[in-house]
């Protein structure tokens, strides 16, 4: 075995299946993050152990592992250079995800059994656990994505134990992981009510003063998040159908985990804390499908290499839909007494498609290592 431990083609094939198994832990925790926030906005959470915790504590758990393996792989061969290395940036930062749920968990545990639990997203306990869902799904998306490039570079290709579709399909499911993640993101920073719970500021000032703009924000920058990860899935899958199964997928996780479990347990005509109605969010749950017909659209009927101005009209067209594909705001967008704001919104998501269609290649570059991994291509001379 040597000094080495003969890493070159065995760590590629282990790579495969630690990669396996993270993307799948990642795709667990967001949806049950998805979930678990739908419980608490309807109030069901009245003990730590419930069915989202349990999904979304599972996919805490595999990720865990996988980052312990990840971060005894990034030691072992952490003076290599080129694409071992490469490989394995993507588990260096989910393992730091790792270390932060490690905290959440316990954390989380004490902070509902000692204050009880709330509708909020932004609350100490959640911050952290968020955050370390973050690091995992960007590095499950980035390693995914790396790993698939370096495949199709013939890379040592015979060190891969797998197939071009096994590694297509890891790609698609941790880019739809990035994306939701992403809009997590963006509800972490957009939660009004959760900065007066956990800051102590009246509920009433925060809301007349900062629920609309946040509102607004909010659905601006889900169109900037969601047109960023379509457009660089097309930049870097180059091919048809993948923009369309991420965005199928992603709906298919808002639809079941919110919209379609809201609608089930509020029933006819009770209300939610939210003042959304059970009928209300079956009548959108169609409308709400609908909004994936234009992204199949542009999936079918653009390349990548479209031209720039083609390029930014389609931007600017996907983006109202990208946001609200994200059904956490555009129920209430829709349904709701937000209603008022779609017209004023149109243009700010139509500007935030433009400027994610110009960020996604930038974007695209920084999750392939596309320099590293075609200097070693070249270096072994293939």
């Amino acid at each position: 075995m040597g000094a080495h431990l003969d890493l070159k083609v065995p760590s590629r094939n282990s790579l495969v299946l630690v990669y396996t198994i993270g993307v799948l832990g990642a795709f667990l925790q967001i949806s049950g993050g998805y979930w678990d926030v739908s419980w608490h906005i309807l109030g069901l959470v009245e003990t730590f152990f419930t069915v989202p915790h349990t999904v979304l504590y599972t996919g805490v758990a595999l990720a865990i592992v996988v980052s312990a393996i990840g971060l005894v792989l990034r030691i072992t061969v952490f003076r290599r250079e080129g694409t071992e290395k490469t490989l394995l940036t993507g588990l260096l930062i989910a393992s730091m995800g790792g270390a932060l749920q490690l905290i959440a968990g316990p954390f989380d545990f004490w902070w509902h059994e000692t204050y009880g639990f709330d509708p909020f997203l932004f609350t100490p306990s959640h911050s952290v656990l968020i955050t370390g869902i973050i690091l995992v799904g960007f590095g499950m998306a980035l390693g995914s994505v790396r790993l698939l490039r370096a495949y199709q570079a013939h890379i040592e290709s015979g060190g891969f134990n797998a197939s071009s579709r096994w590694l297509h399909l890891l790609v698609i499911i941790s880019l739809t992981t990035l994306w939701l993640v992403l809009n997590s993101v963006v509800y972490l920073l957009t939660d009004v009510g959760g900065m007066a719970y956990t800051f102590n500021l009246s509920s009433d000032f925060v809301r007349q003063t900062f629920r609309t703009v946040f509102i607004g924000a909010a659905v601006v920058l889900l169109a900037l998040t969601g047109t960023l990860v379509l457009f660089t899935t097309k930049s870097i899958m180059k091919r048809r159908g993948a923009v369309s199964i991420i965005a199928a997928l992603s709906a298919a996780v808002s639809a079941t985990t919110n919209l379609g479990f809201r609608a089930v347990v509020l029933g006819d005509g009770q209300e939610a804390a939210t003042g959304l109605t059970g009928p209300g969010i079956s009548s959108f749950i169609p409308i709400y499908l609908s909004f994936l017909v234009p992204i199949v659209l542009y999936d079918l009927l653009l390349d990548a290499s479209v031209s720039r101005t083609k390029m930014l009209v389609a931007g600017a067209l996907i983006g109202p839909f990208a946001s609200f594909l994200d059904g956490f705001r555009s129920v209430d967008l829709w349904t709701g007494a937000s209603s008022n704001m779609i017209p004023m919104l149109i243009v700010p998501m139509l500007v935030a498609g433009v400027a994610a269609s110009l960020l996604s290649t930038k974007f695209g570059n920084i999750l392939i290592a596309e320099k590293t991994i075609m200097a070693t291509r070249a270096s072994q001379g293939t």
